[in-house]
């Protein structure tokens, strides 16, 4: 069917009756006929891959001699100084990534410059780390890096989600964190090549100003997000035209998709702008309020179990941590890295095949009987004194029965398999997918507010595990693993809780959630196009007329019998209602022809054909 013949037919009808041939392909059919959306995604990732480097490569820098030597004047670095050193990146994170920032600047700048900015600011940092010479100048350059990441990690997500297809969302979604799991790795690499080299902590540092630089420059040539451009264009003052810029950048990404299955997305884009416009932007007091509290909750409490569930004490404090099991920290780093990085590959194949509840559910299930696992062997295993004449206390953990430094192979292996299993089972779930569900549950009234809000949560969260983990490695040892895993449980908890989003138009999620907190309709702050259409009864004059779109254009007539009421364009704001009579009541428009053909209703001009349709389940 051609777009420009099928327009009216859409309008009309209930979308999801509308079969397009996309609708029966594949994930990676779809990616493999649209691949500059899969580009454009990827290449956004490298916010993401940032985020990894800086991760990765704090915990072993810490760990070298060359590093204290630089910054500390050859002294030990107490357990709350590497938290600060740390922890301070977080910081800037959790500044930068509130929607009074990352939010005015994506609605302010748009998608694509924000990132721009994320990318420069960030690069700044790492150039500032790489050549301090005291803890100090070491925190500052970690502060501006984390501004640069906070924004990126508020925007990117957001930008792969809005170019994505609505099939593909989750697949392109979870590249972000694709991206943070390859940059821990080959921040981890460059670590270990650099561990003994004179100055090697410095030169660990130069990959994520080359990055920077090149994801900014890159970032220039890249297209808008054609949500931000319709909703800066606005619907209603484009006065019923098509927005050409949003409309080529949408052909653009989609570019070997059929027309119809363009048309058809733009249409629910448009859709979901003016109602945004109609409503009207959201304050704090409203988005602090009601529905939109509920589920800031939602994302909220996604992001502090994302981190609480302990994946970044791995990430952070790995080598550390492996030391209390008698083993070469670095080394088993490297391998750790390795698996995050792997299984975070099969997350991209199965969000939308398996969906986020499923993949959260059972990967927070793996998860905590792995952390669990990993402590009980550690707690009952492994002896660690209160005293260590050669160095830590970690480094004089030993079995029963085992000189100092000395862990049995058995009890080495049991930590080590329990470690990489929670990190492999954590990267194939709630890695990726929580970023991909925090930016999908907000509808566009409020989406900058929540995902900047739940971002910095995720900061937050990433800040408190920053500074506890080695307060509770060297109070609880093995314990800090139980510590975690009682989080991990809690996932689980709130996987089977939260409605699955996968497949769902980003326009229609809320109407998931409304029913989950048990919202009225007349508590409802959004309707889809698809809802509205069937729930917008007073329209039309007919016994079961159905209202229809409220920015349908050059509709003519509607039924009276069993009729569509149609709208005739915005004249200064008000709604223009007319009803027709045709016997059975479709809107009509020229294309369709002169005639009105019989008792349901349509003659269609030549090569239409009329989509039958199905009143949805509203129970």
């Amino acid at each position: 069917m051609a777009g420009s013949e099928s327009s009216g037919l859409r309008d009309v009808f209930h979308l999801s009756d509308l079969r397009l041939e996309e609708d029966d392909m594949t994930v990676f059919e779809i990616l493999a006929q649209q691949p500059r959306s899969l580009l454009v995604a990827s290449f956004a990732a490298l916010g993401g891959f940032l985020f990894g480097l800086d991760t990765g490569y704090i915990g072993p820098v810490l760990e070298m001699s060359s590093f204290e030597r630089d910054i500390h004047g050859g002294k030990t670095l107490s357990p709350g100084t590497k938290g600060f050193i740390t922890g301070s990146f977080s910081i800037g994170c959790v500044i930068t990534s509130v929607p009074v920032i990352s939010g005015w600047c994506m609605d302010q700048f748009g998608r694509r410059r924000t990132i721009i900015m994320g990318a420069c600011i960030f690069g700044c940092g790492g150039l500032v780390q790489d050549v301090s010479n005291s803890v100090a100048e070491m925190c500052i350059g970690r502060l501006i890096s984390g501004f640069g990441t906070g924004m990126l990690s508020t925007c990117v997500p957001v930008y792969q989600t809005e170019v994505a297809p609505k099939e593909t969302r989750g697949a392109l979604g979870t590249l972000y964190q694709l991206g943070v799991t390859l940059g821990i790795l080959v921040a981890v690499l460059v670590d270990f090549s650099q561990r003994h080299a004179e100055a090697g902590w410095r030169w660990c540092g130069v990959p994520r100003v080359v990055v920077a630089v090149g994801l900014a420059l890159g970032m220039v040539f890249l297209p808008e997000s054609p949500r931000y451009l319709m909703r800066k264009a606005g619907v209603n003052r484009m006065q019923g035209a098509v927005n050409e810029p949003a409309m080529a950048t949408l052909h653009w990404l989609r570019q070997g998709a059929k027309l119809d299955y363009v048309e058809v997305e733009y249409a629910e884009i448009m859709d979901e702008v003016a109602e945004e416009e109609r409503v009207g932007q959201a304050s704090w007091s409203e988005f602090l309020s009601g529905f939109a509290l509920r589920l800031l909750a939602v994302g909220v409490a996604a992001q502090f179990l994302q981190q609480l569930c302990g994946i970044n004490a791995f990430m952070y404090y790995g080598p550390a941590m492996f030391k209390m099991a008698g083993l070469d920290g670095f080394t088993i780093q490297v391998v750790l890295s390795s698996v995050n990085f792997i299984m975070t590959i099969p997350a991209v194949v199965l969000v939308d095949r398996c969906g986020r509840k499923g993949l959260l559910r059972w990967t927070g299930f793996l998860m905590s009987v792995f952390m669990i696992l990993l402590g009980v062997v550690g707690i009952t295993s492994v002896q660690i004194p209160s005293e260590c004449p050669d160095g830590t206390k970690t480094d004089c953990a030993h079995s029963a029965n085992q000189p100092f430094g000395s862990v049995s192979w058995s009890t080495s292996v049991q930590i080590v398999v329990s470690g990489l299993l929670f990190v492999g089972s954590f990267a194939a779930g709630w890695g990726p997918v929580v970023w991909v569900f925090c930016a999908e549950i907000f509808p566009l009234k409020y989406r900058s507010k929540g995902v900047g809000v739940t971002t910095s949560a995720s900061w937050l969260g990433t800040f408190i595990v920053a500074q506890i983990t080695t307060l509770l490695m060297e109070s609880c040892e093995y314990g800090t693993f139980i510590f975690y895993g009682t989080f991990c449980v809690a996932c689980v908890m709130f996987a089977m809780w939260i409605p699955e989003t996968a497949g769902v138009p980003m326009e229609e999620i809320q109407l998931l959630f409304e029913k989950k907190f048990g919202i009225k309709h007349k508590e409802r702050v959004f309707y889809s196009f698809r809802e509205r259409l069937w729930s917008d009864r007073s329209a039309g004059d007919g016994s079961s007329a159905y209202g229809s779109h409220p920015d349908l254009q050059r509709m003519q007539r509607a039924g009276a019998a069993d009729g569509f009421a149609s709208y005739q364009g915005p004249q200064e704001g008000a709604r223009d209602w007319r009803a027709g009579g045709l016997s059975r009541g479709y809107a009509s428009q020229p294309e369709f022809g002169s005639g009105v053909g019989g008792d349901d209703g349509l003659a269609p001009a030549p090569g239409m054909r009329l989509v039958p349709y199905r009143q949805p389940d509203r129970k």
